[in-house]
């Protein structure tokens, strides 16, 4: 079924031609004949080619409808942005995983998916292949390394999308320092004791001499007498 494309299945699909015969797909493929038998028939099982036996003519071979549609797919999304999945594929190839086997475990998606993904990072030059003996290994291209040391790219502002808001920042009030925040203290009133002593002294004095007044004014009045 097309839903279990691989991208083996992918790659070879974009090898065949209008001219292409079964027993010459081993050397588009870098595999020898029998590993180029193996995957036409796994293509055939799942509707993807099909070929015509000729004796003692060579097999025709050609992509179905199904076929074609997989590779038109492909090729669409080749020209889609990177994604997170992409950086997810090009991160596991940077700590070693080359095999379809390891990247499949390591992102966990199906086959189909991973194919197309892988085929857009090859397509954009951020990773390259070699097949060989009917497998392939998968490498990171110089762009691919530097995209995973700079990290996922930011995704662009979507046209006509409200930006969001500035907010003003209000500016916080001083912060008073504790001797000036609390009121001076008034000073404290000042003890009446040294006044009413004062006071005193100056009325004893006041009495004394009007004491003295009367008592001389007394013997006045007594010498007169």
């Amino acid at each position: 079924m097309a839903s279990d494309v691989n991208f083996i299945d992918l790659i070879s699909l974009s090898r065949v031609k209008t001219d292409t015969v079964v027993e010459k797909f081993g050397s588009l493929i870098n595999s020898s004949f029998f590993d180029a038998s193996n995957i036409l028939g796994g293509l055939k099982q799942k509707g993807l080619v099909d070929f015509t036996t000729t004796f003692p003519g060579q097999s025709a071979l050609s992509v179905t409808d199904l076929g074609k549609a997989t590779v038109a797919e492909a090729n669409e999304k080749a020209k889609g942005g990177f994604d997170h999945l992409d950086f997810a594929i090009i991160t596991q190839l940077s700590k070693g995983k080359r095999s379809l086997i390891d990247i499949t475990g390591a992102v966990n998606v199906t086959s189909r998916d991973l194919a197309m993904h892988l085929y857009k990072l090859a397509e954009q030059q951020y990773l390259s292949y070699e097949f060989r003996n009917g497998s392939i290994d998968i490498t990171l291209t110089e762009k691919g390394f530097l995209q995973v040391q700079n990290g996922m790219p930011a995704a662009p502002a979507q046209p006509g999308a409200p930006q969001p808001a500035m907010q003003m920042q209000q500016p916080m009030p001083a912060q008073t320092p504790a001797a000036e925040a609390q009121p001076a203290a008034e000073p404290a009133v000042a003890p009446k004791m040294g006044m009413s002593g004062k006071s005193m002294l100056i009325m004893g004095v006041a009495t004394i001499v009007i004491i003295i007044i009367i008592v001389a004014a007394w013997m006045f009045m007594m010498g007169r007498l």
